[in-house]
């Protein structure tokens, strides 16, 4: 499968055509991927859903995105009203339950990758929701601090005793050259410029430090299979897709060193781990 998919007359205008440049490259050659109209089953925004690949570096990008108004509950992700799509939800939740029961949570699982790369000394996790990795990386490490745009989930970290920074990464300001292990589980994809929130991320760790990302795969098994059905397009809530070589490729750009272990980067694999270390 490519990235250059459609064949189809786009929905919104080519981004090009505004003047638009691609995220990673800069390039400003972009094919339509994919695209959802409004009232489709998969958008729940009030605008169609437009997927851009960039012809140069091939890096998937929503555009144009959504405003806050756009979206169901003013885009918290935690808002009662966005819907959770998916196929067979019955089942999938089932699945996960037994899951669970046998080798652990996906966020036990993504843990055991962070020890390691570090288990002690600084730790922050942007994106952290409700707070569990903060959790689990209580007991070993000695700061352990989060960053969450959603009021809702701010506060329920607060009840648990952590730390949160409450707003996006661009709007708070964190400690620089001093943590030594951030996590980004499920939030690149969110973002509206990968290079530029790495490269903050890159910055508020300090030398030697790991940073750890957590992603859908594009091209992955499932994707292939369900096609523009594909949850991990989170239709509308993901601005930016990677596939393992988009994904590092942001990483080595704003300096970091390739990891190979921790990883995960399988080529039957649905979820994307990747890590970089900030060199010494």
């Amino acid at each position: 499968m490519s990235v250059f998919l459609s064949s189809e007359i786009p929905l919104q205008p080519n981004p090009a055509e505004t003047g638009e440049r691609c995220r990673l490259c800069g390039g400003g050659d972009f094919a339509l991927h994919r695209q959802w109209d409004v009232g489709d089953y998969w958008n729940q925004t009030s605008i169609p859903l437009t997927l851009w690949a960039c012809r140069d570096c091939e890096l998937v990008m929503l555009w144009p995105v959504p405003t806050a108004e756009e979206y169901p509950g003013g885009g918290d992700w935690y808002s009662s009203q966005r819907v959770s799509k998916g196929r067979k939800y019955w089942f999938k939740t089932f699945r996960r339950r037994v899951q669970n029961k046998l080798i652990g949570t996906k966020t036990e699982r993504f843990y055991k990758q962070c020890k390691q790369a570090t288990s002690s000394g600084r730790f922050l996790d942007v994106g952290c929701g409700v707070g569990p990795l903060l959790e689990l990386a209580a007991g070993d490490f000695d700061e352990v601090v989060g960053i969450e745009p959603s009021p809702i989930a701010c506060e329920e970290v607060r009840k648990k005793g952590f730390r949160v920074f409450e707003g996006m990464l661009d709007e708070v300001e964190v400690e620089q050259d001093y943590y030594d292990l951030i996590t980004m589980d499920a939030v690149i994809e969110h973002v509206l410029d990968p290079i530029a929130t790495i490269r903050q991320l890159y910055d508020a760790l300090a030398p030697g430090g790991y940073l750890g990302m957590v992603t859908v795969k594009l091209e992955g098994p499932t994707n292939r299979k369900r096609g523009g059905g594909w949850n991990g397009y989170r239709h509308g809530w993901h601005t930016i897709l990677f596939t393992q070589d988009t994904l590092q490729q942001c990483l080595t750009k704003v300096g970091f060193e390739e990891v190979k272990r921790p990883r995960r980067a399988r080529p039957f694999d649905d979820i994307l781990i990747l890590w970089g270390r900030k060199p010494l």
